[in-house]
Order: structure tokens, then sequence, then C-alpha cells
């Protein structure tokens, strides 16, 4: 018996434009870009920040980038 399946749901992270499950990655409340684990965390620390109550915030919103949402 699974318990835990993977996620037959995929979508394209605007940064590095490769396909992720939708329940690993998620959108950064400023730029409103769509985010994998990677560019929407960053570390598992934040994650566990997350977690607590931190904001979405992607690793270029943090670092002062704010890059602009994607034309769709």
């Amino acid at each position: 018996m699974e318990v835990f399946r993977r996620s037959i749901f995929t979508t394209e992270c605007d940064e590095c434009q490769e396909a992720f499950a939708v329940n690993t990655g998620g959108v950064c409340d400023r730029c409103r870009r769509i985010l994998c684990n990677t560019h929407l965390h960053g570390s598992p620390l934040r994650r566990v920040a997350i977690a607590l109550g931190a904001p979405y915030r992607c690793v270029a919103c943090r670092r002062g980038l704010s890059p602009t949402p994607p034309a769709r």
C-alpha cells in the first residue's frame, strides 16, 4: 500500500524552465513568478522558516534583484 505518491501535475519554473511537481515549488509573493524548490527557497533552512510563517520570497527578491513577473 502506497502512502505517499509523486504528483502527476507539473509546471515549469520561470527561472530555469525545468519541469517540477507543483507540490514542491511555489509562487514568490513579491515578483509573482512560479518557481521550483531551488529557486524559491534556496536552502532547507529557508523551507523551515517558511513553515514557521516567513513570507514566500524567492532567492532573487531576497537578494534585492526583484525580477519582473513573466508576461503571460
